[in-house]
């Protein structure tokens, strides 16, 4: 009985420690890469990122990698490649070599088993000999100005004035009608004195 006992006991570790293995083994990849720079490294030259994999990259699934300044500066990367294991993947920096700074390169890949992996590469580069570019300022924009020439050739326009204009419109024309009526009433006088 008691034999028995250990047996099923033993069988019962021997299960609970595959399971274990098993799984430290199928974390490995999340845990564990090589990078060119390494995390931490000061350099004077970097042109590409490099990362080796414990397991080679499963490329159906296109890997991304962000590339940062510490600004907050982002830097076009190039699509990685792979050496013949499919372990190593090498992501071209763009614009070539960095200028001194600090960086971090995140990655996310997904395994040959299946397993998304994701790490982080901090490191810093001094005694670079490229420049870093300009930063770019925006033109300023000049307002007009207003002289006082411009002010007196500047016409405002007033509601009143159409209205004078029509109002000595009319007082001309009935103007003009009474002076015509006043001529005519003094030719017809003229007439009836001159039948008389």
């Amino acid at each position: 009985m008691i034999r028995r006992f250990r047996a099923v006991l033993a069988a019962m570790l021997l299960s609970v420690a595959a399971v274990l293995g098993f799984s430290s083994v199928a974390n490995a990849h999340s845990d564990e890469f090589l990078s060119v720079p390494a995390n931490g490294a000061v350099v004077s030259d970097v042109s590409e990122l490099q990362f080796t994999f414990v397991e080679p990259v499963e490329q159906s699934f296109p890997p991304e990698v962000v590339l940062t300044a510490s600004d907050g500066t982002g830097f076009e990367l190039g699509a990685p490649t792979f050496d013949a294991s499919g372990a190593t993947m090498t992501v071209p920096i763009v614009q070539g070599a960095l200028p001194n700074g600090s960086y971090t390169a995140v990655y996310r890949i997904v395994s040959i088993d299946g397993h998304p992996a994701t790490g982080q590469v901090d490191f810093t580069v001094e005694g670079s000999a490229v420049e870093p570019a300009p930063v770019e300022t925006p033109m300023p924009i000049e307002e007009p100005v207003v002289t006082e020439d411009m002010l007196r050739t500047t016409s405002v326009h007033d509601p009143a004035v159409p209205q004078m204009q029509l109002f000595l419109g009319i007082s001309a024309a009935v103007a003009g009608l009474l002076a015509l009526v006043i001529v005519i009433i003094a030719l017809r006088g003229r007439r009836n004195s001159q039948s008389k």
